[in-house]
């Protein structure tokens, strides 16, 4: 396969972060709301970043909120100390094939260099694209890489654990590949695109780069 460029989603994909993600909102809400959230009131609002979740929860004082997310969110980081096992493999198989990597999610900027700075990653990417406090704006973040590499659209993919993931990757018009390898994934929604193809564990996606990913000096 003809793959130049891979792109990757960051919580669900490269790391179980999404747990501590709730429960950060979850005890920042509460300081300031005075009752608890649940996960889902929580999780209806993802897809914008932080700042874009407290303007819409708590108008008033959602800078303060915010800040008080940020702290709790590195202390809780202790719980998902490393990626999921064989992502860092998977990353050095690409990177040795010479592949472009980037990772475009919906976090907030603090966060996301946070968190691939904290699981040893952040070498790896060459861009870090992060989300919108008002809209789910993936597919530009990935044609914005796209342009940055000099690089037609089918000669990339993107990897996400979400149907959104999937909509957006195949709105920019790359190869859009499910990671389903956390409990937390979501890739199946009534009506929504499917994955060209999805890996259950990161071994099978290791797999698979092996076989279908040519090193770009012999291509």
């Amino acid at each position: 396969m003809h793959i130049k460029g891979f792109i990757f989603d960051l919580d669900g994909t490269l790391a179980n972060t999404l747990p501590i993600c709730i429960k950060a909102y979850q005890q920042a809400f509460e300081h300031f709301l005075g009752r608890p959230f649940t996960e889902q009131e929580v999780t209806s609002h993802f897809g914008l970043t932080e700042a874009g979740i407290f303007q819409r929860v708590m108008p008033e004082q959602w800078e303060e909120g915010l800040k008080l997310y940020y702290e709790i969110y590195e202390k809780l980081h202790v719980e998902c100390p490393a990626p999921f096992p064989g992502i860092i493999q998977a990353l050095q198989l690409l990177a040795e094939r010479g592949i472009l990597m980037a990772v475009v999610t919906g976090k907030g900027e603090y966060t996301a260099v946070y968190t691939l700075k904290y699981l040893g990653l952040a070498q790896y990417f060459e861009h870090v694209e992060v989300g919108d406090a008002n809209a789910i704006v993936k597919a530009m973040a990935i044609r914005r890489i796209l342009a940055d590499w000099r690089m037609e659209p089918h000669l990339a993919a993107y990897i996400g654990d979400a149907y959104t993931d999937t909509e957006q990757a195949a709105s920019a018009g790359v190869l859009p590949i499910g990671a389903a390898w956390c409990e937390t994934e979501t890739l199946t929604y009534p009506g929504s695109i499917a994955p060209t193809i999805t890996f259950s564990t990161v071994d099978s996606f290791i797999d698979w780069l092996k076989a279908n990913i040519e090193p770009l000096s012999a291509s």
